[in-house]
């Protein structure tokens, strides 16, 4: 996801109807746009949707991730999904 579709699902996930986010990443909101969030609560949900992209991608795929269940138990599977976690913090954790 690029910067672009990043603040873009943000504001949308704010309730943002009628907008473009333009290659700068200024926003221009067009009239019966059901709301314009502060640009903090902007920066909060990128912050957001950035640690879900970035936990996405570090984490092993599903068949990996049950064949490490199968062969070592479910407590070394918790090991490498709490380090996924613990690279990638929520915002405020």
């Amino acid at each position: 996801m690029d910067s672009v579709d990043i603040k873009t699902s943000a504001i949308s996930q704010l309730g943002g109807t009628q907008f473009q986010v333009k290659p700068d990443l200024s926003v221009v909101y067009f009239d019966g746009n059901a709301t314009e969030p502060s640009d903090s609560d902007i920066t909060n949900k990128i912050a957001e949707i950035e640690v879900k992209e970035a936990r996405k991608i570090a984490y092993p795929s599903i068949p990996d991730q049950l064949d490490e269940i199968y062969h070592n138990g479910i407590d070394a599977w918790k090991v490498i999904i709490k380090k996924v976690k613990d690279d990638n913090p929520k915002p405020g954790e």
